[in-house]
């Protein structure tokens, strides 16, 4: 995936090229259990590697309880990155399924913002990380009946400060699927629930988590992150979204320096401004074609803009053509653009 960045000219035209290969190993055993290995290696090479600082650190970086992650290579100009984001064993019957080791524990309902996804909040701009990220904890999921089930997860940290455990209920009624958890995110105290429906022929669903400091409760404000967001399938391959997020700690004041911002969302600051919303559009021009686009603004101060076109093209059996955009706006001195990127992914199933 070659890609290229600038700022409001071509003067200062950045270049980067990755080499994403990932791995996916699984192995069947009696009595019901399962062990998973997946892997995801890449390459990184370009005028863009030299640029940013401590590039190769941050990619050495894994906050898990184990460190999977390696650089075998750093040269300047060229990294070689492996990180071993799934690697676990699971058991499971007609009521139980328990998942021990490193794992994606996906809680989201909402498309685009999740602050439900307490233990590995994805990037929704990291568009070339589909399988997401995951956390090394045990998950024990029980179900009563069909559509009523609890789930418990605790996530483990390195030095016992981001430890996360929680417990969630779902359920569904009235055509909505329903859930509430409850539990410890760091250093707060969790509740949340979600919702998933629709009302006539469009979909309607969200999510919140209210986070409260556990030391000193009384005396401090906790901070709720909440979003929501309608989407409509029309005919002939159009499907339109539109999407709310609150995030009562932000600010609308805050100034983005480029597009560093996005990159390390966690459930409680999924993003720094207090009122963000997003809309999206796509359309399947044929079965091997489509494209879309978003557009992310946050209003007042800033005034942040992003605009996010993306096109896909399928040529062969198991490769797929696919170019994006990411382009940021915002208020400084002046409004201005904070920088461009454009990606060109070519991609092969095997």
């Amino acid at each position: 995936m070659p890609s290229i960045y600038f700022g409001n000219n071509l003067d200062s035209v950045e270049f980067l090229n990755v080499f994403h290969n990932r791995l996916n190993f699984s192995l069947d055993l009696p009595h019901n259990f399962l062990i998973k290995a997946e892997m995801r290696n890449r390459f990184f090479a370009g005028s863009e590697v030299k640029k940013i600082p401590g590039f190769a650190e941050t990619l050495d970086q894994d906050d898990g309880l184990f460190d999977l992650s390696f650089v075998p290579i750093n040269q300047p100009g060229f990294i070689w990155q492996t990180n071993i984001d799934r690697s676990y064993i699971n058991w499971f019957n007609e009521k139980w399924d328990v998942t021990l080791g490193r794992q994606r524990i996906n809680w989201g309902i909402h498309t685009i913002w999740n602050p439900n996804d307490l233990f590995n909040t994805f990037n929704y701009l990291d568009f070339d990380y589909e399988e997401r990220p995951g956390s090394d904890a045990i998950r024990i999921q029980y179900n009563l009946k069909a559509m009523n089930s609890f789930d418990f997860a605790w996530k483990s940290g390195k030095d016992g400060k981001d430890q996360v455990a929680a417990l969630m209920y779902k359920f569904n009624r009235h055509g909505y699927d329903w859930q509430f958890l409850a539990g410890m995110y760091k250093e707060d105290w969790v509740l949340g629930g979600g919702w998933a429906g629709s009302i006539g022929q469009v979909g309607f669903k969200g999510e919140g988590s209210y986070f409260h400091p556990k030391k000193n409760g009384t005396d401090m404000v906790g901070v709720l992150s909440f979003t929501t967001g309608l989407d409509y399938t029309l005919e002939k391959g159009w499907y339109l979204s539109i999407s709310y997020l609150l995030n009562t700690a932000g600010d609308n004041n805050y100034q983005p320096y480029g597009t560093g911002i996005l990159l390390n969302p966690t459930a409680k600051s999924l993003l720094p401004f207090k009122n963000t919303g997003f809309v999206q559009v796509n359309k399947i021009f044929t079965p091997l074609f489509s494209g879309g686009l978003g557009v992310m603004y946050a209003p007042g101060g800033s005034n942040f803009l992003l605009i996010f076109p993306s096109v896909q093209y399928s040529f062969a059996e198991n490769w797929e053509l696919a170019f994006f955009g990411q382009h940021f706006f915002g208020e400084q001195d002046h409004y201005t653009t904070l920088g461009n990127s454009i990606y060109l992914r070519v991609k092969w199933n095997f």
